[in-house]
């Protein structure tokens, strides 16, 4: 499996106060504080990609005070409206954290589109988080991420991204928004670039790639990537619904035709 590693201080990406907020808000509860994603690994467009974090906590998620956590979040978006729906963090508790195999503990998320609010996930799956975590995440706060992070095997990785892609390419996309087709494109794009060449790439990439290997989904791929960049404003509506539904459709079977 490969992997990149930022050429950039990926500190300079962050909303400006956002690591404090979380700091003050979770005081003595807070082991670490974990960023990764476009902001380490490339690909991060100003004004447009989200940032990726996680907090690991010392008690369980649901035992933090989450008023506060809600009340914090939901202050920060309006302090810098320019960030709102652009940060993503998933709150864990240590012993959740180690034992996500097995745990049926929650987590506390806030992401975009979705305000502050604490999940029942399977915490195997974010099985894909831990290990790009762990494989080369930046701790802003707390010891080294490969010290908090349970080891996520490469195949358990690529399991976990490809019954995600599975998720997205079976969704009823009859009512999504161009900004949610644009994301489900390339989210089986970057599921095909990892099984093929065991790249774990950026949108970026993964358009590029998927664009050259497949031409017949090139134009939904570009078409997607300026979807994202105007913030769902342009993109596939109308006629050009069904041809990235079958781009969807192709780019899904040919990643299970390399898995098979």
């Amino acid at each position: 499996m490969t992997g990149r590693r930022a050429t950039h201080d990926p500190e300079s990406l962050l909303p400006p106060g956002l690591i404090a907020s979380i700091r003050a808000a979770l005081g003595a509860d807070l082991v670490g504080l974990y960023l990764y994603g476009s902001a380490v690994a490339g690909g991060f467009d100003e004004g447009v990609s989200d940032v990726d974090l996680v907090a690991v906590t010392r008690p369980d998620a649901a035992d933090l005070d989450l008023a506060a956590l809600r009340s914090m979040h939901e202050r920060f978006e309006d302090e810098h409206p320019d960030w709102r729906g652009r940060v993503e963090v998933a709150y864990v508790g240590i012993d959740s954290l180690r034992d996500f195999r097995t745990t049926t503990r929650s987590l506390a998320v806030v992401s975009p589109g979705e305000s502050f609010h604490l999940r029942d996930d399977r915490l195997t799956d974010w099985a894909p988080n831990w290990y790009l975590v762990r494989d080369g995440g930046v701790a802003l706060l707390g010891p080294p991420a490969a010290m908090v992070f349970p080891e996520v095997e490469q195949t358990e990785f690529v399991a976990a991204v490809l019954r995600y892609a599975d998720e997205v390419a079976r969704r009823d996309r009859s009512g999504a928004d161009p900004g949610a087709v644009a994301y489900d494109v390339l989210t089986v794009a970057r599921a095909l670039l990892l099984v093929r060449t065991g790249t774990a790439g950026s949108k970026q990439e993964a358009a590029a790639w998927v664009g050259r290997e497949v031409p017949d989904c090139a134009p939904i791929l570009q078409e997607a990537l300026a979807t994202r960049r105007s913030l769902g404003r342009t993109g596939s509506d109308g006629p050009a619904r069904g041809a990235a539904e079958e781009c969807i459709a192709n780019m899904h079977a040919a990643v299970h035709a390399v898995d098979s």
